[in-house]
């Protein structure tokens, strides 16, 4: 029996009535951060299998039901397995707050050894190697990734929210810069100027300066007690434990800020 194939405007279709604000273009970005891998006609058209719909189903609540970070989905379905997208320690109980779950094998902050173990082999001398280059986006790129205007986009920079590196006079972004861009274009449609978004910023710098000295003591222990230089196996290893302690404490101030915000918007709830 062949396969059933949708095509984009097909899956746009089937998933507008839960999810009244998805676009083509918030597909195509999904599909940029690989998160989701439709296949290819000879044409170049994409095409969607049942199991990528359940897929882009499975993240685009995440992201309204849940408020998760693109980075947080990610990591919840690297962690899945063949049996299905929900994990039975997940909290599915309709009466408790959601977002709030039993932390699963694929929670950043749970991640499991053995997950480690098998970065570490991925490069000669049992080393992940060379981390993840970042992508490098264009002025054009960004537009069409994020669907946000040009006028928009240099507003974010004017305010600090993505700083472009700059070849030249060409602005290069990265898959981060891309995020912001795009949560903030997300917000602009409910009618929240770019320019409210000053206190998430700020916000933000302040929680890096709490976290700054907490992953810079992890990144200098131990090497200096063993002598080794900057590119020694202990130096390597330091920063490998620095990079997954900083990813844990951003995923749990995440956590923080959505049951924070939960908490005061309680009257909210309870007026409407």
């Amino acid at each position: 029996m062949s396969e059933t194939f949708l095509s984009i405007g097909e899956v746009l279709a089937a998933l507008s009535e839960e999810f009244p604000d998805v676009t083509i273009s918030k597909i195509r970005f999904l599909e940029s951060q690989g998160l989701i891998n439709p296949e290819r006609t000879s044409a170049g058209y994409r095409k969607f299998t049942e199991a990528e719909v359940d897929r882009l189903r499975f993240i685009l609540r995440e992201q309204k039901d849940n408020f998760l970070p693109l980075r947080v989905i990610r990591d919840r379905l690297d962690g899945e397995t063949s049996d299905g997208l929900l994990r039975p320690q997940d909290v599915t109980d309709p009466s408790m707050p959601r977002g709030i779950r039993v932390p699963s094998a694929g929670h950043p902050t749970h991640r499991l050894a053995t997950q480690r173990a098998g970065a570490d082999h991925s490069a000669p001398g049992g080393r992940s190697g060379a981390r993840k280059r970042n992508e490098r986006l264009t002025h054009s790129d960004m537009l069409e990734a994020t669907g946000v205007s040009s006028e928009m986009l240099g507003s974010l920079e004017r305010m600090k929210f993505v700083r472009p590196l700059m070849v030249g006079s060409e602005p290069y972004y990265d898959e981060t810069d891309r995020d912001i861009v795009h949560l903030a274009g997300r917000l602009a449609s409910f009618g929240i100027d770019p320019r409210l978004l000053m206190s998430w910023r700020l916000s933000a710098e302040r929680e890096a300066d709490v976290f700054e000295p907490l992953v810079r003591a992890v990144m200098s222990r131990r090497g200096s007690d063993a002598g080794g230089g900057a590119s020694s196996p202990t130096s390597v290893s330091n920063r490998d434990d620095a990079m997954k302690l900083l990813d844990d404490l951003i995923a749990l101030g995440e956590e923080l800020r959505t049951a924070l915000l939960r908490n005061v918007t309680k009257g909210l709830r309870n007026d409407a």
